[in-house]
């Protein structure tokens, strides 16, 4: 999102003294012949591509950024950055130049309008997209990106390594910046207004991390105030500022004053409701009959919320600002909640940011009670946040004293497994297989079964995740009805499901839901661990057997838990004549662990595969 050039009176900045200005380390389309002919990154062997060199430099005389950039594709897997997305600014104009070897020379393909695409945001506000021609391996791409305006971040770290990359930012005597540098890796040149990386290793994402925004090494950038004669104008000075400035905003603030369109909603929940909550869940079906369009936004798509919505969706503003007026139509008290979702990173706790803002939900107080709701989310109950949203805090807009609020919450991810199984002479199981699946589970289900055309493809698609299985018969309810848990029963066979080595049987009690490995890997981790939310996972199977088989070993029971019940597991079997009944039960508590505790949550998890991987052992008697 870009604000700082949405400002007007930019327009009147201009002339500041050159601190830093010099000669670009790199000249867009001078390509190498060494560079060209390079076919693997020596630094990272394994990386697909490379960027090679990238500058940035802020010219405060005529208010304008120039962003180069040149990047050697190494590997097919490469080609995605290829294609590139830049956040909307004024005035941009983008050139390319794809170079690749024929023949011992170097061949050019510059790009051209039928691969510049612009995309609207809102109102006028649109972004460019790219994809750069004639790509392949070995190539070498260079893209230079100009716009008015400040950036609003800058990634000395990518998911690629960076061999060279430098950013100057020289002073405008009438905008005064934030700037916040984050990251694990060290720069070469730390200076006010110019920054040097050298061989910036590529980020490497870890199992169960909030989002890589919050650690790659990168600079963000927000106008703290505009000052030009006797003018003043503060933007990101406090938040109570922040939200003044949204207030003014066409696509926030005015857009929300205007919310007569909502009068016939509000009087049917209310004839309809017979009390608070019936409200709550009325206004929040009704806003969920307006599709959203998965933009993420902070700004409404119209200046009037109604046109948006005369086209039956929205972007993510749209619809919950929307929601607010309908529940202050019905006669909540209810506020904006402005926040970053866990794709864009973390709002700092102590700086606020406008750049950082791309989401907006609505908060209820109900006798004493904050509820967080968000209307884009077409599976959830109203008092269920997507996880989108789950990124520790956001702030209420309020332009006279804005509250922190806690994006976090108390629900789980809750399901509960059952087999009722029997071994035939075969070393088949057959039986039934049913599941139970509450809160955050239910989601995740439902948003998986409705990408499929149907329950058939559904069915198709479990039995490619789980080889071996065959389904005779499947019921699956509760699919819409979104304030119950989902249910989903299937009566089935699994082979291979018994092993033979030396005249006896191996059965894992865990069947289809075995843990085949520790998604903690590496010895030592950067990063703190982020489970969203908290879960558990309740398994029951039952298993008979055939009367001439007998049971030799089976796994011990151990109950295992973590300090303040942060973790748990308990694991027992038992043998009741020709029955194997097996219990498993896991949970999270704790949704974050912190870097020093990731040897414990690792072990953790090595003790549960450790469990998974003891077998039952049968015999022929």
């Amino acid at each position: 999102m870009k604000t700082l050039s949405s400002v007007s009176i930019l327009a009147l900045l201009f002339l500041a003294a050159s601190a830093f200005a010099g000669k670009a380390p790199m000249k867009f389309g001078d390509v190498s012949m060494d560079d060209l002919k390079m076919t693997v990154y020596e630094a990272d062997t394994s990386a697909p591509a490379v960027v090679l060199c990238e500058y940035g430099y802020f010219d405060p005389a005529s208010f304008k950024f120039t962003h180069l950039i040149r990047i050697k594709i190494l590997k097919k897997t490469g080609y995605e950055w290829a294609n590139k997305i830049f956040p909307p600014y004024n005035n941009a104009y983008v050139k390319g130049i794809t170079s690749n070897l024929a023949d011992g020379k170097i061949v050019e393909t510059k790009l051209g309008s039928k691969n510049i695409f612009e995309e609207t945001i809102y109102g006028r506000v649109k972004r460019i997209r790219i994809a750069m021609p004639d790509v392949k391996t070995g190539s070498v791409i260079d893209i230079q990106f100009e716009y008015s305006g400040i950036p609003d971040s800058w990634e000395f770290q990518k998911e690629i390594p960076v061999k060279y990359s430098e950013l100057v930012m020289e002073n405008n005597i009438y905008v005064s910046l934030r700037k916040n540098f984050s990251g694990f890796e060290p720069l070469k040149l730390n200076e006010d207004g110019h920054w040097i990386a050298e061989n910036m290793p590529a980020f490497k994402a870890e199992p169960y991390i909030s989002c890589a925004q919050n650690y790659i090494t990168k600079l963000d950038f927000d106008v703290y105030a505009v000052q030009y004669m006797n003018y003043y104008k503060a933007l990101t000075t406090t938040w109570d500022a922040l939200c003044r400035y949204l207030d003014e905003d066409d696509y926030f603030g005015v857009a929300l004053r205007d919310d007569s369109y909502m009068n016939r909603a509000a009087k049917e929940i209310n004839s309809k409701a017979a009390n608070d909550k019936e409200k709550l869940k009325l206004a929040h079906a009704y806003i969920k009959s307006f599709k959203w369009n998965k933009n993420e936004s902070l700004f409404t798509s119209e200046s009037n919320i109604k046109w948006a919505l005369d086209k039956k969706s929205g972007n993510a503003a749209d619809i919950n600002l929307a929601l607010v007026q309908l529940l202050k139509k019905i006669g909540f008290e209810v506020s904006p909640v402005i926040l970053s979702t866990r794709d864009n990173g973390f709002l700092s706790p102590v700086r606020p940011s406008l750049n950082k803002l791309n989401y907006v939900i609505a908060r209820v107080t109900l006798n004493g009670e904050q509820i967080l709701m968000d209307g884009t989310e077409e599976n959830a109950p109203y008092d269920l946040l997507p996880e989108r949203d789950l990124n520790f805090f956001g702030r209420v807009y309020n332009t006279k004293f804005s509250d922190a609020v806690e994006l976090t919450t108390d629900k789980k991810s809750r399901e509960v497994i059952t087999y009722n199984m029997t071994l035939d002479a075969d070393l088949q199981l057959n039986g039934a297989l049913s599941f139970l699946r509450n809160d955050y589970a239910a989601l995740d289900f439902r948003n998986k079964y409705k990408s499929f055309s149907g329950q058939e493809a559904y069915l198709e698609n479990m039995l490619e995740e789980f080889p071996g299985l065959r389904i005779r018969n499947a019921n699956i309810s509760n699919i819409d009805s979104v304030y119950k848990p989902v249910k989903d029963q299937y009566d089935i066979t699994l082979r291979n499901a018994v092993e033979e080595t030396n005249g006896n049987f191996y059965l894992y009690p865990m069947l289809l839901h075995r843990l085949k490995e520790n998604p903690f890997k590496i010895d030592k981790r950067k990063y703190p661990i982020d489970f969203i939310h908290k879960f558990e996972n309740v398994y029951s199977v039952t298993i008979l057997i055939p009367e001439n088989y007998e049971v030799v070993s089976y796994p011990e029971a151990v109950s295992i838990g973590l300090p303040e019940k942060a973790a748990y597991f308990l694991y027992q079997v038992n043998v009741l004549g020709s029955s194997i009944q097996f219990n498993f039960k896991m949970g999270i508590n704790k949704t974050v662990f912190t870097e020093e505790e990731y040897s414990s949550i690792r072990e953790f998890y090595n003790q549960i595969l450790a469990k998974h991987a003891e077998p039952v052992i049968l015999k022929r008697k």
